[in-house]
């Protein structure tokens, strides 16, 4: 028969192996946690989460558990404008200038509720819920939002700064596929998190997902530098088109199959050969400069000729 001391070493053994779920962080979260389980066990369906960002405001300028309406609204101001231009990224609706699509700024909308929490305060920004038809096959409400995307991708990049504070080209991919408007916006929030000394824990929950980051002052540093010193991308491309500017005060400028004109700067040797290809079909390689303008939001492309050639030489001058 095992003594105490090894039925005691067993048990802890199991309890080790065991893998519990997280307690719930509030007691708002563990009566949910309880009314979802009451549901279930009486084999009623669980209620739908109502779409919802936590977000957390703490640090030194947070006294008990109030924050200047300045400093309040200004972060909650450049989180919205983060949130839609993620939207409008995720969605694949970018405009080079110019307004955000009305669809975008309906569907990443926050709508707010303040709570008070002890040495900090703590806003409840509703989202967007799904929009329910009554056509549904059962089972499958609850599907991914716009914002349940905007929120993970959003983190992803804020995850990044968080462990390391050095944004590997991993988390500078990121920043550049969700393009300048958001990078602008997110660049803004980082300004307001340094400038202010209040820290920013982001919570989001909805019916299909729940995920949560936080952005801090070391954090918002490292954003900030990573945005400055990856605003500009210089690559090697390669096009086809018909050359339809050959001149000695004007860039060569190509004319793209999709009636895309792109102009090209071009060193005065490779100038000086130029007449032969003139409103010919060409094959070129260019450096590509991508910028992106922090201030007014927008992306810009300027190329330089490298190597050009005849895409059909046998045909001649």
């Amino acid at each position: 028969m095992n003594t105490s001391k090894e039925r005691a070493a067993a048990l802890r053994a199991r309890l080790n192996d065991l893998k519990l779920p997280e307690p719930p962080p509030s007691s708002e979260e563990l009566g949910r946690a309880s009314v979802q389980a009451m549901l279930a066990d009486a084999g009623l369906k669980p209620r739908e989460v109502d779409p919802r960002l936590d977000v957390r405001l703490h640090g030194q300028a947070i006294s008990g558990h109030e924050v200047p309406v300045r400093q309040a609204s200004s972060i909650l101001s450049s989180l919205q404008e983060v949130v839609s231009a993620c939207g409008q990224a995720v969605g694949r609706k970018i405009t080079a200038a110019g307004s955000m699509p009305g669809a975008i700024l309906r569907a990443t909308e926050l709508r707010m509720s303040p709570a008070l929490g002890f040495g900090s305060v703590v806003f409840h920004l509703g989202g967007a819920s799904e929009v329910v038809t009554g056509d549904e096959f059962p089972g499958t409400t609850g599907t991914e939002t716009l914002l349940d995307r905007v929120f993970s991708e959003l983190f992803e990049v804020l995850d990044f700064v968080a462990e390391s504070q050095t944004p590997d080209s991993e988390a500078v991919d990121h920043l550049r596929k969700l393009g300048p408007r958001f990078a602008k916006h997110l660049n803004d929030l980082a300004k307001e998190v340094m400038d202010s000394e209040i820290d920013i824990d982001l919570a989001w929950k909805s019916s299909s997902s729940s995920t949560k980051s936080t952005l801090k002052r070391p954090g918002a540093l490292a954003l900030k530098d990573a945005i400055e010193r990856n605003r500009e991308e210089v690559t090697r491309e390669n096009f086809r088109g018909v050359l339809s500017t050959v001149s000695t005060l004007v860039r060569p400028q190509l004319l793209m199959p999709d009636n895309r004109r792109i102009d090209m700067t071009v060193d005065a040797q490779v100038a000086a050969n130029l007449g032969m290809y003139y409103n010919r079909e060409v094959a070129v390689e260019v450096e590509q400069r991508r910028l992106w303008s922090i201030a007014t939001e927008r992306e810009t492309l300027s190329y330089k000729l490298i190597h050009i050639e005849l895409v059909d030489p046998e045909l001649g001058p």
